[in-house]
Parts: C-alpha cells; sequence; structure tokens
C-alpha cells in the first residue's frame, strides 16, 4: 500500500466509523492501561485516548467504552489508575486488549489500594472528578493524586502497530522521581 497518497472522502453530514477508525490510525500515540478494582476483581482496559486537561486543578481525561466492565468499574469505585506503558509492556497490552486481569496478575502491583502495571513509564492515581458520556464512549475525569514516572522508552502505537523509539533511555530509573504526591 503507497501510504504517500492522500484520500479524501467526499463531504457529507459524518464520516463513517470505518473512515474515521482508517484515518486515526495515522496519530502515533502512546499507550496505556486505566485500571481499577473492587473485593472481587481488577479491571483494566488498553487506551490511547488519554491527556492532561488542567495542572491547577491537576486534571486528566481518559475515553472508555460506555459498556466496558472498566467504566462500570470506575464509577463504582471513584478512582483509577493510568499507567504509561513501556518498551517491555507490549505482551501486558496485547492481552489486556481482549481480556480482564485476575486479582493475582502478575503484570499489576497495588499502590494506594489501586492496580498498576509493575515497571510501567509513568502512573497516575487518579479520583474520578466527572464522567460524561459522548457517543459510546465515556469519558472519564480524573483529579491526580499521585505520580510516577522512569525515564525508559515508551510502547508507542502508529498504523495499527506497535512501534518503538530506538534506544533513546534504556531501562534507568530518574533518582528520586519513582513517586511524587499532590
Amino acid at each position: 500500500m503507497d501510504h504517500s497518497k492522500v484520500s479524501i472522502e467526499p463531504a457529507g453530514r459524518t464520516v463513517s466509523s470505518g473512515r474515521l477508525r482508517e484515518t486515526m490510525r495515522w496519530f502515533a500515540t502512546g499507550v496505556t492501561v486505566v485500571a481499577t478494582n473492587d473485593e472481587r476483581a481488577n479491571y483494566a482496559a488498553v487506551v490511547n485516548s488519554f491527556t492532561s486537561v488542567s495542572l491547577e486543578p491537576p486534571l486528566v481525561l481518559v475515553c472508555l467504552h460506555a459498556h466496558s466492565r472498566t467504566c462500570a468499574a470506575i464509577q463504582r469505585r471513584g478512582s483509577f489508575s493510568v499507567c504509561v506503558l513501556a518498551e517491555g509492556h507490549r505482551e501486558h497490552s496485547q492481552r489486556l486488549a481482549t481480556s480482564q486481569p485476575t486479582l493475582d496478575d502478575e503484570a499489576f502491583e497495588t499502590v494506594d489500594g489501586l492496580p498498576v502495571i509493575r515497571d510501567s513509564l509513568a502512573g497516575l492515581l487518579c479520583e474520578v472528578e466527572s464522567m460524561q458520556v459522548k457517543g459510546d464512549h465515556v469519558i472519564v475525569f480524573g483529579c491526580v493524586v499521585r505520580t510516577h514516572y522512569a525515564r525508559r522508552d515508551p510502547l508507542l502505537y502508529y498504523d495499527g502497530q506497535y512501534r518503538v523509539l530506538s534506544g533513546q533511555f534504556g531501562s534507568a530509573s530518574v533518582p528520586g522521581a519513582a513517586t511524587a504526591r499532590k
């Protein structure tokens, strides 16, 4: 397929879902796992619709499918984690894109009562600030109460495939940057 050719769909009220999906694959993005839990289970979703919204107050948003178990669990619990995946987390992303984790899933550890991906590139613990239904998704706004990060190469997603940078950081952590509180 020649990716250098531009394809333009005729003007209309809206584009088809297939057309939007095809167009959005050209947006390179990081890969995150959004997770929460209750007394019975861990819940997680692989998400690339994640962004910071505000520094004051510290707000982020994630978009989850409206009928997902993860979305329902976040609404019940009122808190969630967002883990930015590193280069070595491809298998976690592929598995969690199609199945839910178990309570004893080795990919996760518990921080302040929430499941987080071990050795993630960055992570945020959030309290739900609000939720808004838009189309077939729910936009979840979270107030960030704790963060961590490490200098590692990120796992990226572009053109329907996982990608990595060329060894910018390796696996070294930043001293003193493991955890920051509000």
